[in-house]
């Protein structure tokens, strides 16, 4: 019997470091072990000191020698990364990640190059164009959650196209608690909903995700919904701010970093999801399919070389608003609030959605399948 085929995912950060990319990475790793692939995960270290939990698959987390914002430089992710070559079948190289293209580069087993966004600073795209065009020419494929993202993206002219595999994000349901109603943030929930249907937003406190957008809308919610905004960052005391100065504390609650077992309070609570996001920096929406996945319509918006409206699909998964536009947000917001067979039809729109294309068994088939092919 052959051994076990080996993956080293070349990440960012990982689990229980939060966001978009790091659920991705996480769910793939959970899905091969599914399949008998063990998927080990090479990241760099953000808030530590952390206490790993029993895995089927091991996460080696480098020191950063230099941090600013969530992005870490480190010297060590670079020569672990060329040396465990060693130990490893192929890797999955996460884009964009200048660390993991200078460790990846030296690589000649196998690589698989997914590509979750362009960088979107235009002097470090720039900058890191001759490498980018290298790993993609090495690559034996590259995988793009959607056709947009390689499509549209600004390193389309140096991707293969026999090499490119459009494999939708994983999503596992079971790494969501059920709601269970009896948190104490379910509690102060209630007293802030008053019975209005409620949007939940989930995501960082930073520029791209737009949740000013969000907050000028809450001007126009009246008596019948509110919202709640998710997540922590850079911007929570500007955003408190500009709630508080456009008046809607009662339409609008930051709620912080919540719990696993609070977020399924919140979404169980919830009416709608809502991602206001205003650049392509938003490429996908990790958070759209966990609000799906919960039964929840999407209200989105159309932004140029994303991906957001491939996933919430215009009327039959969620509503999809033009860019920046406040008073839209909030009338396609009011519209799921207020008309029942509307939302009925687009709740379980998001529900077959989130188990046609996101499902953990069919998405880990293909990855697995995938793996195999280059290995061979």
């Amino acid at each position: 019997m052959s051994e076990p085929l080996r993956v080293l995912q070349l990440a960012k950060h990982f689990d229980p470091d939060t966001g978009g990319i790091e659920t991705v990475t996480l769910n793939i790793s959970e899905v091969l072990l599914q399949h008998g692939i063990q998927a080990d995960v090479l990241c760099t270290e953000v808030k530590g000191p952390y206490q790993e939990r029993e895995r089927g698959y091991q996460v080696r987390r480098c020191q950063a020698d230099v941090a600013f914002g969530n992005k870490r430089l480190s010297w060590q992710y670079i020569t672990e990364g060329k040396r465990l070559e060693r130990d490893y079948d192929c890797a999955i190289v996460h884009m964009p990640n200048p660390l993991a293209v200078l460790a990846a580069l030296s690589w000649h087993k196998p690589l698989i190059v997914l590509w979750h966004a362009d960088i979107p600073q235009l002097p470090i795209r720039w900058a890191t164009t001759p490498l980018d065009n290298r790993l993609l020419k090495k690559a034996a494929a590259v995988v793009g959650p959607t056709p947009i993202h390689l499509a549209q993206s600004h390193r389309a002219d140096a991707i293969e196209s026999g090499k490119i595999a459009i494999i939708p994000y994983p999503f596992d349901r079971s790494l969501i608690p059920v709601a269970t109603c009896a948190t104490g943030f379910a509690e102060r929930l209630q007293a802030f909903r008053r019975g209005r249907a409620m949007s939940i937003s989930v995501g960082r406190l930073v520029p791209y995700k737009g949740f000013e957008v969000l907050i000028d809308a809450a001007r126009e919610f009246g008596d019948d919904l509110c919202a709640i905004i998710v997540g922590k960052g850079p911007l929570a005391d500007e955003l408190a701010a500009q709630i508080k100065a456009a008046g809607v504390e009662d339409h609008l609650m930051m709620a912080g970093a919540l719990l696993p077992e609070e977020l399924a309070d919140a979404f169980a609570q919830a009416r709608m999801g809502c991602m206001p996001s205003v650049t392509a920096a938003e490429m996908y929406g990790v958070a759209q399919v966990e609000s799906m996945a919960a039964g929840l319509p999407m209200v989105s918006t159309e932004i140029p070389r994303s991906g957001v409206s491939f996933v919430n699909k215009d009327d039959q998964t969620g509503l999809v608003v033009p860019l920046r536009d406040p008073h839209a947000l909030a009338t396609a917001m009011l519209r799921l609030a207020n008309d029942e067979a509307l939302w009925q039809r687009l709740h379980e729109g998001a529900l077959r959605s989130v188990t046609e294309e996101h499902d953990r068994t069919s998405v880990g088939n293909r990855y697995a399948q995938l793996i195999r092919d280059v290995c061979q």
